[in-house]
């Protein structure tokens, strides 16, 4: 298996044809493959047509192509590959959940995104108790920042990366929410036009070409399942206004940008002070 700098060198080899469809594989080029041997003469063949483009012969080359595209997406392939199964599929991981919050109304949810210094930090909380936290770091070196597919608006795109973690930690569930409260004006308008059936609709530079960890970019899953919820109602919220769900997602995504040591024992004390204030007026009217 060669390395991701050897295979974006090697895909100048390619005739215009193929490179995008060998593009697409990218993440089966660079793999572990395991024990899947669909996933491992996938591999191989990718590499061999590169092999075969450096000779001049195309032909071979797209020959190569095809196998390793049959391959991929042979029913061998996608009932064997459990690395491919996790990596197609959206984040299972669980939400973590202060007590004493569930059956207190309508769920409410709200979400921050914080970036600096090609760090970014997401968080989310729902009024039941449920909330997440995710770092994100820009790639360093020359050759990966070229190839990081977030584009100029790394801000927005770190702030609809918050609302795709919100729904993937929440699976099924995310659709019994009824409000999504933001800070971001812009990100709502793209969270709008999705729902409005517009899912072509994405940041500036955002690439859509497949990612290593997942055959699916980020946004153009999360634009799918916001079109699926016309129900839920996308508010603006100004920031550092005081709104306690607003506070607490900001601190959340601060807290996963800089990622002290006790963050996750400060996020369930905020959190649950921010939900205690939030309940607090809902039950007095306030809100």
């Amino acid at each position: 298996m060669g390395t991701p700098r050897e295979f974006d060198s090697c895909l100048s080899l390619l005739p215009e044809t193929l490179r995008d469809r060998v593009i697409k594989l990218r993440r089966r080029a660079l793999a572990d493959t395991g024990q899947c041997d669909p996933c491992k003469q996938a591999q191989q063949s990718i590499w061999l047509s590169f092999d075969a483009a450096f000779l001049g012969d195309h032909a071979a080359a797209q020959q190569l192509v095809e196998q390793a595209e049959t391959e991929a997406v042979s029913d061998r392939h996608l009932s064997s590959c459990a690395r491919h199964l996790s990596a197609t599929a959206p984040s299972q991981a669980q939400p973590r959940q202060v007590p004493g919050f569930t059956g207190l109304g309508p769920l409410v949810a709200a979400t921050d995104a914080a970036y600096k210094q090609r760090r970014g930090g997401f968080g989310y909380l729902v009024t039941d108790g449920r909330w997440g936290m995710r770092t994100w770091s820009a790639p360093r070196d020359q050759v990966s920042a070229v190839l990081e597919p977030t584009g100029a608006s790394k801000v927005l795109v770190s702030e609809l990366r918050a609302v795709a973690l919100l729904l993937d930690r929440l699976g099924p569930n995310g659709g019994q929410l009824t409000r999504l409260l933001m800070d971001s004006t812009t990100a709502i308008g793209y969270l709008r036009s999705w729902q409005d059936g517009d899912v072509e609709r994405m940041p500036k530079g955002y690439s859509l070409r497949p990612r290593i960890q997942a055959d699916e970019p980020t946004l153009v899953r999360l634009a799918r399942r916001v079109a699926e919820l016309p129900q839920l109602r996308v508010e603006h919220v100004s920031s550092h206004s005081g709104h306690p769900l607003n506070e607490a997602a900001d601190a959340l995504a601060e807290l996963a940008m800089r990622k002290p040591p006790d963050r996750v024992a400060r996020a369930e004390g905020l959190v649950e002070a921010f939900l205690q204030v939030w309940h607090t007026q809902e039950k007095a009217g306030k809100r």
